[in-house]
């Protein structure tokens, strides 16, 4: 069974599967399908997040740590915020990675988090 957990624009989605089997799985999705599965919610809403920042991107082709281009060519907080919504990564792997401390990486996850709510406030506001 699937709950619908958060709707975004243009037809965007998280969607929680409950499973027998195991933990729930929570999908981001868009008109044409699943895009990304997670077992964490929190980290499906930042992926929405970075999704909303960079106007959408394609994970295709990127490998299981590869970043897509145009996660890549956006702002560094962009970036860390894509590498901890990995379900394989998070705060502790990119800190350790660009050897800082957690709580900027946290701060930049916030950053990316509040733009990505300004705009889709902003959205709502354009539909008035």
């Amino acid at each position: 069974m699937a709950d619908i957990v958060k709707e975004y624009s243009h037809g965007c989605r998280i969607v929680r599967e409950q499973r027998d089997d195991g933990p729930d799985r929570y999908h981001y999705e868009n008109p044409m399908g699943r895009v990304k599965s997670f077992e964490n919610p929190g980290k499906a809403r930042l992926y929405a997040d970075v999704q909303d920042v960079t106007g959408g991107f394609r994970e295709a082709k990127t490998g299981e740590r590869g970043v897509p281009p145009a996660v890549a060519r956006a702002r560094e907080d962009v970036l860390m915020a894509y590498l901890v919504s990995n379900e394989t990564m998070g705060i502790e792997w990119v800190a350790r990675f660009y050897d800082t401390e957690e709580d900027i990486i946290r701060d930049y996850v916030e950053i990316v988090q509040n733009r990505a709510a300004e705009q889709r406030s902003d959205e709502e506001g354009d539909d008035e």
